[in-house]
């Protein structure tokens, strides 16, 4: 009988992964779960010291976080993380592309505004939509590129192993009611997901493609107040409010996360994780 244990199926143990946006909030709970499984996971962001600080918060696991600054829109940045990964590792198992936002890098009060307006083109920019597009959708494609060398040493580094791209787009993406322009973006996400993982299985390349659709969870965007609404009040433009009356814990999105880090055979697969938000909001 196969040896059905946690700890012997879900162990990351020689891997390595890299997870964008790493430094706080979902990426962080992400990495966090590798590490504790015994990856070393690189966290990438444009901020150094927040990335540094992430690391430096988890001790006493098995595997390690590393702080690599990286800025995803930047196509060069993008490579030269992957030519310092190649060096010091010659390989990568896992890749996250976590890094993305709701909001306007223009205009702070975006959200206020949005949250206010009944008018769906207000107060929407073009330069916001190209901000989104770029973030969410965009760099996903040019990072996967970037380091599918990478992914295909790290499959074959293992017996009949595949290495993990892993996507996080959103709720938001399957709720009509929602932001347009995340809405847009992050459906295009999904799309892209399954347009990657078709490309590779089709030319039998060993590189899964998954994503996962969080619904809220805490993050530095996250206002508490906002957080605690969700126990009993829909969200602004939705009507019906979370079934599951709170936000997503840290170690549901890790082990969410974990499944399609380890599992060779899940692939295309986009896991709803909010709660089930999506399920009473059309």
């Amino acid at each position: 009988m196969a040896d059905l244990s946690i700890a012997k199926t879900m162990s990351l143990s020689g891997r390595v992964g890299l997870v964008t946006g790493g430094g706080t909030g979902i990426g962080l709970s992400i990495a966090k779960a590798f590490a504790a499984n015994g990856a070393k996971i690189y966290l990438t962001g444009r901020r150094l010291d927040v990335l540094e600080k992430a690391a430096a918060s988890v001790t006493g696991v098995s595997g390690s976080l590393v702080p690599l600054q990286m800025d995803a829109t930047d196509e060069e940045s993008v490579k030269a993380a992957a030519k310092h990964v190649g060096d010091f590792d010659g390989k990568l198992d896992i890749l996250v592309n976590n890094a993305g936002f709701a909001a306007s890098r223009h205009d702070p009060d975006f959200l206020t505004k949005k949250m206010s307006a009944n008018d769906p083109f207000e107060p929407e920019t073009v330069q916001n939509w190209a901000d989104m597009f770029a973030l969410n959708t965009i760099t996903p494609f040019f990072a996967v590129r970037a380091f599918q060398p990478l992914l295909i040493q790290g499959a074959h580094s293992r017996l009949q192993g595949t290495s993990s791209v892993i996507n996080i787009s959103s709720a938001a993406a399957n709720i009509q009611s929602s932001s347009r322009g995340l809405s847009a973006c992050l459906s295009a996400l999904n799309h892209l997901t399954l347009v990657l993982g078709t490309s590779f299985a089709t030319r039998d390349i060993p590189i899964r493609v998954n994503a996962i659709s969080p619904g809220s969870f805490a993050s530095e965007l996250t206002p508490p107040e906002f957080l605690e609404k969700l126990k009993t009040t829909a969200m602004p433009g939705l009507v019906a409010a979370v079934p599951a009356r709170r936000h997503g814990s840290e170690a549901e999105m890790g082990m969410t996360a974990m499944l399609l880090a380890v599992s060779d055979y899940t692939n295309g697969v986009i896991l709803r994780v909010d709660g089930g938000l999506s399920l009473v909001n059309p």
